[in-house]
């Protein structure tokens, strides 16, 4: 039974005859039913490879839900963050090999957008801290009052530790502290920067800064 929520000439929500009626972000959607149950259909090996794609993303960015809210809540709305984050690396970052799919986090991204991203990314680990170096984009580069936006990634426990709006992106280093993320031996971490302008919250791609030494 389909609803109308603020009268007749309001939005409708829920079901009339093969059509569903409901709402993203405050826009009304309609879509129709499927002839055959889904429960009831044998997916083909086109949609078993998209669900395991799927799935295997949608873990990857669990620990990144707020992170990639702000990477991505501006590149292509009205859709969230996280939808538009999780096209973009099914796309883009993941591989396949003998058959399996796995994620190649070199090409892993945390943002996407307009700004010029750092150039030279690299990092070095001191004791319980992870450094960050970069160099600046060159001449017609957008920056504006743009900070940093630095990930490191515990890939095998799934644990991630973030800073939002850290060092200014012309002090070319910046710097995490190591003892929030489970970094020891024989953990996998990556770590990952992005530039964001707090005036505009515009943000640059994200670019992948290395592999943390095991």
């Amino acid at each position: 039974m389909a609803i109308l929520t603020d009268g007749v000439n309001g939005p409708v929500t829920g079901r009339l005859g093969n059509v569903v009626f409901y709402q993203v972000k405050g826009q009304n959607r309609a879509r129709s039913l499927p002839r055959t149950p889904k429960r009831g259909r044998t997916p083909s090996p086109v949609q078993v490879i998209q669900r395991t794609k799927f799935k295997l993303m949608q873990d990857w960015l669990r620990p990144l839900k707020q992170l990639v809210r702000i990477g991505f809540g501006n590149y292509a709305p009205p859709k969230t963050g996280h939808n538009v984050a999780m096209s973009h690396n099914m796309r883009h970052a993941i591989v396949e090999k003998d058959g399996e799919f796995s994620v190649d986090p070199t090409a892993f991204r945390f943002s996407a957008g307009p700004l010029s991203p750092p150039v030279n990314a690299r990092i070095s680990v001191v004791e319980d801290t992870l450094h960050f170096a970069w160099e600046l984009p060159g001449a017609g580069a957008r920056l504006g009052n743009a900070r940093t936006l630095l990930l490191a990634y515990n890939t095998t426990e799934s644990v991630v530790y973030y800073e939002i709006c850290g060092a200014s992106a012309y002090a070319c280093k910046g710097a995490l502290a190591l003892r929030f993320l489970g970094y020891r031996k024989a953990t996998v971490c990556h770590a990952y920067m992005a530039f964001m302008n707090v005036e505009t919250g515009e943000v640059s791609d994200s670019v992948y800064a290395g592999l943390l030494p095991v």
